[in-house]
């Protein structure tokens, strides 16, 4: 099944104090940023205690950025203290996506197959480029290619049995490669 479930996903970075009351600025990096405001409770590592429980979030002026109030952060310096640290949460701590639709921290470690049922590969990482998101799927001997996460390649996402079914255009693989085409 998958290998992320009930871990904890980094979710953004403090970017830097925001005034001098402890506020900081915060990079999330999900596609959709509102998650970060239904999170009870951010890690400051991938499996350590230390935790930050937000007070209060709101927009940042001129972008995508969100600016955080956590319990604990009074002042200047100790939001000074919180620059460059990435957030961790809990998967268990994200509201329930709706049907049809999925986190990207929940396709890592999914095979991914052709329809055909031909074993391309696991996703070992989703990456925001543009007008669509990639999905990095590493091959059984180690090399790694990508797919557009759009619904032209991706035909479904099987969170129940665990893969994912695509249907790359033809030669996109083998060009990522350096294979010859048959």
């Amino acid at each position: 099944m998958n290998s992320q479930k009930g871990g904890r996903v980094a979710v953004g970075r403090v970017a830097r104090p925001h005034g001098l009351k402890g506020e900081v600025r915060v990079q999330p990096f999900l596609s959709n940023r509102d998650l970060l405001r239904h999170i009870p409770r951010f890690f400051l590592s991938r499996e350590g205690p230390e935790r930050l429980i937000p007070e209060r979030v709101r927009e940042a002026p001129g972008g995508r950025d969100l600016l955080f109030f956590f319990q604990g952060v009074t002042s200047y310096e100790e939001a000074e203290a919180l620059r460059g640290r990435v957030l961790y949460a809990e998967t268990a701590d994200f509201p329930p996506p709706e049907e049809g639709e999925f986190y990207y921290f929940q396709l890592e470690g999914l095979p991914v197959r052709e329809e055909s049922g031909r074993l391309l590969g696991r996703v070992v990482g989703v990456m925001p480029v543009g007008p669509y998101d990639l999905l990095e799927v590493e091959t059984p001997e180690g090399r790694s290619f990508y797919l557009p996460l759009v619904e032209e390649v991706v035909l479904s996402v099987n969170l129940q049995e665990g893969y994912l079914l695509v249907r790359p255009s033809p030669g996109l693989i083998e060009v990522q490669l350096g294979e010859d085409r048959e």
